[in-house]
């Protein structure tokens, strides 16, 4: 048997963290399986698709390496649809003010490959979102013999809105922002370490006296916002539910130190629902991803997808694209939210480099929604 590796599928959850590889046996085939990765939703476009290639686990090859297909089209049952553009290699995307998700109505995907090769996805209905009614965090100390540590878990409350439609995907993503310093950047030189600032620190080396020197411009990489999520899916059970209210949820856990409570971290909860194909599909990514942690349990089994070959050679397709209703609800926990203040970690070391380097998903431009 023979496994394959899901990574891709992760991508729009959980790309800040280590996670747990996904094996999906897919069989012996002289042609590659394919896997998809997108949905279409309520919320503005556009929406993007990515598309890679999957490769035994033990290949010398890339597990990620993305395919570039013939032809992309998302459809509705009221003969909407759109082809897809090609952004990049293996990532196509729909028109900003093309198709757009509406609940009630049924969505699928068909998909052409360049070995000739068609699959279509099962239809899949937009149900509605509900509500995310509050988010809420409380303050959490650890102390073992060793160490102490410090954060916050941060919960919340929602209404599925819809009597007995109580499959939901919840996200979470927290965002912080960081200042380093790329000014201070420097370099081996004989058997010391020589100033060398980075261009686009707005500082320069004053060649006679050797010293750093503001060359007033703006700096273009001291400060970055980073973007962070919950790292397993985190899908609707009984367990939470009463009365077609989800309380006390736990979306993540956010560690207090130097970077994340530089200023402030920035938390929202997405509640996205799922039609029951696609709630089968998480159900069974967090069952697997479980199972990796497990001493008791093997990491097998096939998680099944919604496509279905329409012509060409027999080969898999693996992967979700499904249709989703997305409601919202995001709070700002600040340094003042921590009880005391020493608790949080002094930056008595800077960050040479640009912030860029410093964690993934940074992005030096200001996000929206940050005063």
């Amino acid at each position: 048997m023979r496994g394959y590796s899901l990574i891709s599928l992760l991508l729009v959850l959980f790309t800040a963290a280590c996670v747990d590889r996904i094996n999906i046996d897919v069989g012996t085939s002289i042609y590659f399986p394919v896997v998809i990765d997108g949905y279409i939703s309520d919320q503005p476009g556009p929406y993007k698709i990515k598309i890679t290639k999957a490769f035994d686990i033990q290949s010398k090859y890339s597990l990620r390496e993305p395919v570039s297909v013939k032809r992309l089209v998302i459809s509705d049952d009221h003969a909407t649809s759109e082809v897809l553009t090609q952004v990049s290699h293996g990532v196509y995307q729909t028109s900003p003010t093309g198709i757009r998700g509406t609940v009630g109505r049924v969505y699928k995907l068909n998909i052409e490959l360049l070995d000739g090769r068609v699959y279509e996805t099962k239809p899949d209905t937009l149900y509605p979102a509900g509500t995310v009614d509050s988010v809420y965090h409380t303050f959490k100390k650890v102390k073992t013999d060793t160490l102490t540590t410090y954060g916050f878990d941060v919960f919340f409350n929602s209404t599925s809105g819809v009597k007995n439609k109580y499959n939901f995907l919840w996200k979470f993503i927290g965002t912080f922002q960081a200042d380093t310093n790329p000014e201070l950047y420097d370099t081996l030189c004989v058997e010391a370490r020589c100033p060398k600032p980075l261009p686009c620190s707005s500082y320069i080396l004053n060649k006679i006296t050797g010293e750093l020197q503001n060359d007033y411009k703006p700096c273009l990489c001291c400060t970055c916002w980073y973007d962070f999520f919950n790292i397993e899916p985190l899908i609707s059970s009984n367990q939470f539910i009463q009365n077609g209210r989800f309380t006390s949820v736990k979306a993540t856990y956010i560690p207090v130190n130097q970077w994340t409570f530089m200023y402030k971290v920035y938390a929202e909860v997405r509640q996205l629902s799922l039609s029951r194909q696609a709630y089968d599909f998480w159900k069974a990514v967090k069952a697997q991803q479980g199972a990796a942690a497990s001493l008791f349990q093997p990491v097998t089994g096939k998680i099944v997808s919604n496509f279905v070959q329409i012509s060409g050679p027999t080969a898999e397709m693996e992967g979700l694209f499904f249709a989703t209703s997305i409601t919202s609800k995001a709070i700002f926990i600040t340094r003042e939210d921590v009880p005391n203040q020493l608790y949080i970690p002094p930056q008595n070391l800077p960050f040479k480099n640009t912030c860029r380097a410093l964690f993934p998903n940074s992005t030096t431009t200001k996000p929206t929604y940050w005063n």
